[in-house]
């Protein structure tokens, strides 16, 4: 799975380098989904850590909030889901509950279809 996702993310790097290059994608296309990609990492990370410091307290007390599902959901929709996936599967989280998998998943696919749809909007409106 890690292996898909690095592709992926060389996949949609070379992509926006080519439309960067050829079809005058903006700079701050290319910045954003970089950003995206590496605020996904984040929160996946800290939603690992987070999750490891609730597990290891016996106190409800001292327990920290997690980051919402929703927000991973989200960031995957956005664009962020290649180091998502790479995140999940380094930090190994995530990665046996059915639900989050299969929402998350929708999500990557939403992506990838929204994605393909604005790109064919865009090249009619630039040739």
């Amino acid at each position: 799975m890690m292996i898909f996702a690095v592709i992926m993310l060389g996949i949609w790097t070379a992509l926006l380098a080519v439309g960067y290059s050829f079809y005058a994608l903006s700079p701050w296309v290319i910045g954003a989904f970089m950003g995206l990609n590496l605020l996904s990492f984040i929160i996946t990370w800290y939603d690992k850590r987070i999750a490891t410091h609730n597990q290891q307290q016996s106190s409800s007390l001292n327990q920290r909030s997690r980051i919402s599902e929703k927000t991973l959901y989200i960031y995957a929709l956005l664009g962020g889901w290649p180091a998502a996936i790479i995140a999940q599967q380094h930090f190994r989280h995530k990665t046996q509950k059915n639900a989050f998998k299969y929402r998350f998943w929708l999500s990557i696919i939403a992506n990838i279809l929204l994605t393909i749809g604005i790109s064919y909007l865009y090249m009619l409106y630039i040739i």
